[in-house]
């Protein structure tokens, strides 16, 4: 019986890495969808010298389907929404995600369910290469 019950202890500490695993790779397809759908807004901005509202909006959306995110998860900061760029100038971005779980098993480690979370940030300038008229 001694036996049994350092083996079920075992097993349960042993559980732990598969899920784990598992969680990791989860977390690594939210981050490079996230990276995807962050780079075709950048490319669209460019395209029209700006970040419009509508390239913003489109780039949440994506997250929130195809990512698995809530909207309160999604931070994107974009300079100069008004008016174009002309070829040349700068566009600066930044887009945060929160990604609500690192830890798998977090109570078996001790972890409290507030401070098990991670966040993520794309920052980065792209030259605009809008021709003005």
């Amino acid at each position: 019986m001694k036996n049994f019950i350092v083996l079920a202890a075992v097993l349960v500490l042993l559980m732990t890495f598969p899920i784990q695993y598992a969680l990791n790779i989860k977390n690594h397809q939210t981050i490079s969808i996230t990276q995807k759908y962050t780079n075709n807004a950048k490319e669209k901005a460019r395209q029209i010298g700006y970040f419009s509202e509508n390239i913003i909006n489109e780039l949440i959306n994506n997250l929130i389907t195809d990512a698995g995110l809530e909207r309160d998860d999604i931070i994107v900061e974009a300079t100069d929404l008004s008016h174009r760029k002309k070829r040349g100038d700068m566009l600066h971005y930044k887009v945060t995600i929160r990604l609500a779980c690192l830890i798998a098993a977090q109570d078996i480690w001790g972890i409290d369910n507030s401070e098990n979370f991670g966040i993520y940030t794309i920052e980065n300038d792209a030259p605009s290469e809008w021709l003005m008229p």
